[in-house]
């Protein structure tokens, strides 16, 4: 019952916005009563931080299996950021927008938002210095990297919205796998 509201709420959030969705469109899209609804969470905030703690998770887990699969050679660099993009480019953003957005001017919301992205980006730290561990970067180029290619892509997958030009987003990231690359070997050479 929970996943199914949570799922239902990512949807509502990602195609109604934060201020449409309202309880009553996520147990209509669920299937299932307001009083179920009620049961398992008091109020929308409630539900919201679940699905979005629930969404982080599941995007955790997908990237984790991913750097794994990177590290074993099946595949390269450049198909796991295509593959980040993927994830940033899609539901998951701008369901994780609409509630950056509200958190703005929620503090009760900002409030319990804080731990899960805290908790989303150790995550994402642990992937990448493990990802990274034979580079010869230091833990700080590693975090910085990580940094710059988060905000690569929010900053890409926000302009979709007014900018729908697929080989343009193509090439940015085609840049920036260049730019990963060539500081990987350049830190390489320097030691």
């Amino acid at each position: 019952m929970r996943d199914r509201l949570a799922r239902a709420t990512v949807e509502c959030l990602t195609e109604l916005g934060y201020e449409r969705t309202t309880t009553l469109k996520i147990v209509a899209r669920a299937g299932v009563t307001r009083g179920a609804l009620l049961h398992h969470f008091e109020s929308k905030r409630a539900i919201v931080v679940f699905a979005m703690h629930r969404l982080l998770a599941e995007q955790t887990r997908r990237i984790q299996a991913l750097a794994k699969r990177v590290r074993s050679g099946e595949v390269s660099l450049d198909e796991f950021i295509d593959s980040i993009w993927g994830e940033f480019s899609g539901e998951f953003f701008f369901a994780w927008l609409e509630n950056i957005t509200e958190s703005r001017h929620d503090s009760k919301l900002r409030e319990q938002f804080i731990p899960l992205v805290r908790e989303y980006h150790r995550a994402l730290d642990a992937i990448w210095r493990e990802f990274f561990r034979k580079s010869h970067l230091s833990s700080i180029q590693v975090e910085t990297y990580l940094n710059q290619t988060l905000c690569l892509l929010r900053g890409m997958a926000l302009q979709t919205v007014l900018r729908r030009d697929p080989p343009y987003y193509h090439e940015l990231l085609r840049g920036w796998k260049a730019v990963l690359k060539r500081e990987i070997v350049a830190k390489r050479a320097a030691r």
